[in-house]
């Protein structure tokens, strides 16, 4: 059966980023408590949960094999703000709101 999600993950608590590159662009998913996050088949992503990290999230599994990594060895994620930079800049700014 082939299927068109690569992965689920359900957030119960804290906040990653999830980033998603398609189509030659990177979208940043900040994920909190509550969000369902479905990632499709054949996107290249990965997650960033910070250098203090402090999420609790429930993986959902296709195959009995689990999670199989597939790294591409791609710098890309090196010219991305990570997700210390993304959630401090949103604290400021919410801060200052």
């Amino acid at each position: 059966m082939d299927r068109v999600i690569a992965e689920v993950r359900y957030f119960v608590a804290g906040s990653g980023i999830f980033y998603l590159h398609v189509n030659g662009k990177v979208h940043a998913v900040l994920c909190e408590a509550g969000d369902l996050l479905s990632v499709p088949k054949n996107t290249t992503h990965w997650f960033d949960m910070g250098t203090r990290p402090d999420f609790t999230a429930i993986r959902f599994f296709h195959d009995d094999d689990g999670w199989i990594g597939d790294f591409t060895g791609d710098p890309i994620a090196e010219r991305i703000p990570d997700f210390d930079t993304i959630t401090s800049t949103r604290a400021a700014s919410t801060a200052g709101a």
